[in-house]
């Protein structure tokens, strides 16, 4: 465990030393100076968590001394010791920025519980920042996050490409964020005051696409009872991402060649072309080039759509970004459940170490359980393991946000690991035990598991 780390600064040398050998006694690290002399130096140097300061003293006095700190560091809590009669000063003291004031004589019980009680304080500033950095990072223009060198070479990639108007196909595994970069390379490009379109290929009904994509007219097929524009025109002068491009109809890729060949589509039931103006990036999970030997994708479509090839890479491959990325979903879901949430440095480490086969849609579902479940602003190792495979694999992702039903799932997942022993379970996700019989009655799972092991709960 850290030792708290405190300056201590006062004139007196009889009362310095004996309340330096009291607060090493009770597990501080303390560093002691006679005078203000040097002491912003060593701050900057020794970076403490807690700054105690007498002030009155010879020379620099202790106010002065307090602002300089101060103005350094405005996250340091400094704490004034003042004799009988100085309390006025004291007062001036805290509004200057000090953390709290002692008179001395001052009882040790009491300097030690300040001294926890303003180290807490400063934790939880730091912490704020840090989100706040990270939700800044999550919302800045440049939104690939992380600094490995495959993250790095992705994003030169994508200013390379950008400001071109090449046909891009984006690959990579699911859940590596192929749409964050095709909206990256879009915004970056000379059609960003114009739409970005985006299109899960997917998601369409099969007898649905061809009408969703180039549009049709009225009368073309039973139901549609008016003129329908398709995302193409929606798109033009602009850009369309199309999504799992793969699972697109061989006849509709056909039209969909072209379009980017020759810019022109033809609605459904029409019998004019019309011209768009569009930039396509295309996006897949599957190796197209497999797809063209199994006869299920145009070779010809594949050739014009990958005029600029991007690779994303997979999560395992960049395990120096899990930590900024966790910090940046730490981030959203504190600001959602309105506490503070942080991650152990030991429960950091146990994530990086799992290969997440869902990549960064994965981490992000299981970094929300996390802080659903966590009830102190603390993640620990113990809770990480219950929620994730013990060795680097880890489960299949949740496909839902809810925060009720990841929390229902997360505490499913806890029972499978622990056999249904509840003690254990509540252990592990850090929270009591009655309050893991409150939520298994929430969500009709106390009788979920009943084993043996239940006797010990």
């Amino acid at each position: 465990m850290k030792k708290i780390r405190v300056l201590f600064v006062d004139d007196d040398d009889v009362f310095r030393r004996v309340i330096e050998k009291e607060l090493v006694n009770v597990g501080f690290d303390v560093d002691s100076h006679a005078s203000a002399e040097g002491v912003l130096k060593r701050a900057e140097q020794w970076s403490p968590d807690v700054a105690l300061v007498d002030l009155k003293m010879p020379g620099e006095d202790g106010m002065s001394l307090l602002s300089r700190l101060v103005e350094h560091d405005p996250a340091l809590p400094v704490i004034m010791l003042t004799g009988h009669g100085a309390v006025p000063e004291a007062v001036e003291a805290m509004r200057r920025g000090g953390y709290d004031f002692l008179t001395k004589p001052v009882p040790l019980a009491k300097l030690e519980a300040t001294i926890r009680r303003a180290s807490e304080r400063a934790d939880l500033v730091h912490e704020n920042q840090r989100l706040r950095r990270a939700v800044g990072v999550a919302n800045s223009a440049d939104t690939i996050v992380g600094d490995s060198a495959p993250r790095q070479a992705l994003r030169d990639m994508i200013a390379r490409v950008a400001p071109t108007d090449a046909s891009v196909l984006i690959e990579g595994e699911s859940g590596t964020g192929k749409e964050l970069v095709a909206r990256s390379i879009h915004a970056s490009s000379s059609r960003s005051n114009q739409s970005l379109i985006v299109v899960n290929a997917a998601a369409i009904p099969t007898n649905l696409v061809e009408s969703e994509l180039f549009g049709h007219t009225k009368g073309a097929f039973t139901g549609a009872d008016k003129d329908r524009l398709g995302l193409f025109e929606a798109a033009s002068g602009g850009t369309i991402f199309l999504d799992e491009i793969g699972e697109l109809p061989l006849e509709v890729q056909a039209l969909l060649l072209r379009a980017l060949q020759f810019g022109e589509i033809r609605p459904v039931g029409s019998a004019k072309t019309r011209t768009v103006d569009v930039r396509v990036i295309a996006a897949t999970n599957r190796s197209l080039l497999e797809e063209i030997e199994a006869e299920r994708f145009r070779q010809d479509l594949y050739y014009r759509l990958a005029a600029v090839t991007v690779r994303v890479p997979a999560l395992r491959e960049c395990r120096g970004d899990i930590p900024q990325l966790v910090d940046i979903f730490i981030a959203r879901n504190a600001a959602k459940l309105h506490r503070e949430v942080h991650c152990t440095a030991e429960a950091m480490r146990e994530l990086q170490s799992f290969d997440w086969p869902g990549n960064v849609r994965e981490l992000e579902n299981v970094v929300s359980r996390l802080c659903i479940l966590s009830e102190t602003p603390s993640i620990s190792v113990d809770t990480v393991r219950a929620l994730c495979s013990p060795h680097p694999a880890a489960p299949t992702p949740t496909t839902t946000l809810r925060l009720d039903e990841l929390e229902k799932a997360t505490i499913i997942s806890a029972l499978e690991r622990f056999d249904g022993n509840k003690t254990k379970v509540a252990e592990a996700l850090g929270i009591a035990l009655k309050t893991l019989y409150n939520k298994l009655d929430r969500y009709d799972l106390r009788s979920f598991y009943i084993r043996s092991s239940d006797r010990t709960d």
